[in-house]
This record gives C-alpha cells, sequence and structure tokens, in this order.
C-alpha cells in the first residue's frame, strides 16, 4: 500500500529563494484615470527548501500578511500554481481559516485594519517545479460597499538543492516521529522573537518517543518517568561536526504530573547544539542531567553517543526534540528541512487522541532512504 495513499492528506509541504516585499494594490480603471486602493502586504517569513516525504518534494513555508487598508479583511480562497500555471493546492476558507493565525489574536480569522497575520501553508510540488504563484481571494469589508477581489502575482522562485542528509540520532525502535503542521500551538506555529526578529526555530522539528509493540510509551505507572520505553535511551551525534554548546545541568522530573512549567527561555531544558558546517547547527533538547558526554569544541562523529534522553525543560513527557537550525541558538534561529540517510516505517497514526492506549495502523515495512518521516510515522532506526 502506498504509504502517501494511506496517510492523513491533511498534511502537505515546503522550499526556496526569497520573495520580494509585494505591495497588493487594485486597480479598479475609471474613464478618466485609476484609483489605486491599498490593501494587503505580503512577504515570506523564511526562504524555504524542498524535502521529500513519501517520495514526494515538499514545501513547510509562511506567508506574512499586514492589513494597510482602513477596512477589515476576510482571506476567502488561496490557489498556489506551479510556474506553467498549473494548480498545485486550491485553498477555501475553512482550510484558510485552519492555516491563518492573526499575531497576538490567534482565534480570530478576519483581518482589522492594521493588523498582521501569519499564512501557514504546506504544498506538495513536482520535480519540475521551478517557481510558485499564488492568487489570493479576499473581501473588503467596506462600510460603503463589501467587495470580493483577486490578487496575483505573489510568486517566487525554488531553488533546487537539496536539504542536509543525516544519520540516525536514536538506536533502533520503534520510535514515533511527533509533528504535525496543522496543531495550532505545535512547533510549527510557535514564533520566538529575539534580537529584534521573529523566527520559527520549530518549523521542521521532530519529537521522537519510543514505543513497545501495543504503541505504549512507558510500562505500568505512566506518571514515573523511570517508566518511559525512551528514558535514558543513548543519543547518537547524526553527522560529523564540532560540539558547539552544552547545557547539563538542569534537573530531571521523576513524575510527569510534578513537572514544572518551564519559561521558553528555559524550554530546551539540557541540551546538545553541533556545528554540522556551513552555517548549520543541530539541536537535541530535553536531555537527561549529567548525562552529556561532551564538550564544547570537541569533534564527534557520526554515531557518537553523546548523551542520553530524559525529561528536563518544556516537555509532557520524556522524549527527544531534535531539529536543524541556521544559528546557534535554540530560539533565536530559523528551522531548515533536513532528511535521514535510512529509516524503516512501520506504520503511523492517523490521530495521536487516544496515543499511549491504541496501537498504530500498521503498513508494511519498507526502507526510506534521504527523505523525513511523516507526521506521526512509526520507524525504526538502523
Amino acid at each position: 500500500m502506498n504509504t502517501r495513499e494511506t496517510r492523513n492528506k491533511s498534511t502537505m509541504k515546503s522550499n526556496y529563494q526569497a520573495i520580494s516585499c509585494l505591495w497588493l494594490i487594485l486597480v479598479p480603471t475609471l474613464l478618466m484615470g485609476q484609483e489605486y486602493h491599498t490593501a494587503i502586504d505580503v512577504r515570506l517569513q523564511y526562504p524555504a527548501q524542498a524535502v521529500s516525504i513519501d517520495g514526494t518534494p515538499t514545501l513547510y513555508y509562511e506567508l506574512n500578511l499586514i492589513n494597510h487598508s482602513h477596512d477589515t479583511i476576510f482571506i476567502e480562497a488561496l490557489e498556489i500554481l506551479d510556474q506553467k500555471g498549473s494548480s498545485l493546492l486550491l485553498l477555501n476558507q475553512q482550510d484558510l481559516d485552519a492555516r491563518l493565525s492573526l499575531i497576538g489574536k490567534e482565534k480570530e480569522k478576519a483581518m482589522p485594519p492594521g493588523s498582521a497575520a501569519i499564512l501557514y501553508l504546506e504544498c506538495s510540488i513536482k520535480d519540475e517545479t521551478r517557481s510558485l504563484e499564488h492568487k489570493i481571494t479576499y473581501r473588503l469589508n467596506s462600510p460603503q460597499e463589501p467587495k470580493t477581489y483577486q490578487v496575483s502575482g505573489i510568486s517566487y522562485a525554488i531553488e533546487r538543492s537539496d536539504p542536509i542528509v543525516l544519520g540516525a540520532p536514536l538506536k533502533g525502535g520503534p520510535w514515533v516521529a511527533i509533528y504535525d503542521p496543522a496543531w495550532e500551538r505545535g512547533h510549527r506555529r510557535v514564533v520566538y522573537t529575539v534580537n529584534g526578529k521573529a523566527r520559527i526555530p520549530g518549523r521542521f522539528a521532530i519529537d521522537f518517543i519510543k514505543l513497545d509493540s501495543h504503541g505504549r510509551y512507558a510500562t505500568g505507572d505512566q506518571d514515573l518517568v523511570k517508566n518511559y520505553y525512551g528514558f535514558e535511551e543513548e543519543v547518537l551525534a547524526v553527522s560529523e561536526g564540532t560540539i558547539a554548546t552544552i547545557k547539563n545541568d538542569f534537573p530531571d522530573s521523576r513524575k510527569v504530573s510534578k513537572h514544572p512549567r518551564y519559561s521558553p527561555r528555559q524550554a530546551t531544558g539540557n541540551y546538545i547544539s553541533i556545528d554540522l558546517g556551513n552555517g548549520l547547527f543541530a539541536f537535541y533538547e530535553h536531555l537527561r542531567k549529567g548525562s552529556i558526554r561532551v564538550q564544547p569544541g570537541q569533534r564527534v562523529k557520526k554515531g557518537d553517543v553523546i548523551a542520553q534522553l530524559g525529561f528536563t525543560g518544556q516537555s509532557t513527557g520524556p522524549h527527544l526534540h531534535f531539529h536543524v537550525a541556521d544559528k546557534n541558538s535554540p530560539l533565536g534561529a530559523e528551522s531548515v528541512p533536513f532528511a535521514f540517510e535510512i529509516f524503516e516505517i512501520w506504520g503511523f497514526f492517523e490521530n495521536l487522541q487516544h496515543f499511549g492506549k491504541t496501537g498504530w495502523t500498521h503498513m508494511e515495512r519498507e526502507n526510506r532512504k534521504l527523505e523525513r518521516p511523516g507526521p506521526n510515522t512509526v520507524i525504526r532506526f538502523d
């Protein structure tokens, strides 16, 4: 059975060059000239790069919207097309409501004058796709006469470069790769502002949780951290590189119910960052106190044991948080895509509502190479 066909099709995907700031201007033609009506400013949050998921190049990216008009704007539809004009994705208002986040008022979907919003997009593309164009349909709620408009020309080129390819961060399995771009408060939707710039450090982050054959993540009393299958599992260097930063003295909680609510500044708990070269850094977070075996400046090889999985920082249970960023800062950097050399896919969770209580959907096991695991996929590392 094809992985893509059996999976929740709500997951779609992300790639690059940059987008110039683009003023969207409505131009009603009059008999004696033109009247220009300022509407929304559209900008790309961060240059995107394609990564393969289930054998398909995919894009995760965001459009920043600012309402410069004096009227409330309602985004009603969005179509994404390739350079030949072929439609890649068509979203209606309900789809957009799930992806649009008004800054400071996430639950609201109308954009009042002067407001800003982020539109989170996932899109499958073809190997030959070189650029994307966006057509936005929106309603201008003018006191005089509400009108619906369509604007186009919001485009950017895709740079056909491959994401960094990494070894396994953990041994064996099964591990579930927890993430979903649709989650309102998932890594993908959390924006941090550091040194005057907003970034999304968790855009491509994955939380790895170890399971047993029945889909359970712990044995016995699930409030006891020591009963989690992943707790104290060895964590591996994913590539040759240089240890950039460590934190090794953050206390582990003994019980999940007694775990404190930590601030964003303490979100990582104990962590390691590895300088992978070319301006990229691998981050491992929520590590066990005192388990880190490396020091800043130390060279490591792919597969070296560098720490143990723990329960520290902002976490709801023992797991390994892993992501790759463009700066050596857990929160002050943009997340970039990555692929693993090889992993074996076992199945997936259609939803996580009963996670830990029911099993996953099993599939015929197969090796996947040079890919990123799909959302909530159950895998094993060789």
